[in-house]
C-alpha cells in the first residue's frame, strides 16, 4: 500500500515539474587561465591542428582554449582528435581544426 501511494505521488509530481516555467540560460564557460597554464602546455601547432600536454587537469577544460584557438585560425572549430599517455603520466590532446561548414 505504501509503494502504491509512493507511486502515485511520483505520477501526480511529475506534470507539476513541467509546469513549472524553466528559463534555459546561455552557458558561457570562463575557463581559469591561471590553473590552466600551471598544468598545461602547448606541444606542437598548425592552423589545422594543436596539441596540448597536460596533468592535473581534464581534457574538457582544455576544450575551450582549444576552440578559440581555431576561431582565430579564420573561424573554425576545434574537434578532439586523439588523447595519448606519455611514459612520464601526463597526457597529449591533440585538437583538430575543422571548417564549421564541414561534417
Amino acid at each position: 500500500m505504501k509503494k502504491m501511494l509512493a507511486l502515485l505521488g511520483i505520477i501526480a509530481a511529475i506534470p507539476a515539474c513541467s509546469l513549472t516555467g524553466y528559463q534555459e540560460s546561455e552557458v558561457i564557460f570562463d575557463p581559469d587561465y591561471n590553473h590552466l597554464a600551471a598544468n598545461a602546455r602547448v606541444i606542437s601547432q598548425s592552423p589545422l591542428y594543436v596539441t596540448y600536454e597536460y596533468r592535473n587537469i581534464r581534457v574538457d577544460e582544455l576544450a575551450p582554449v582549444a576552440a578559440q584557438y581555431c576561431q582565430d585560425r579564420g573561424n573554425k572549430q576545434a574537434a578532439l582528435y586523439k588523447i595519448t599517455l606519455q611514459r612520464d603520466n601526463a597526457r597529449r590532446a591533440t585538437f583538430v581544426c575543422r571548417n564549421i561548414d564541414a561534417k
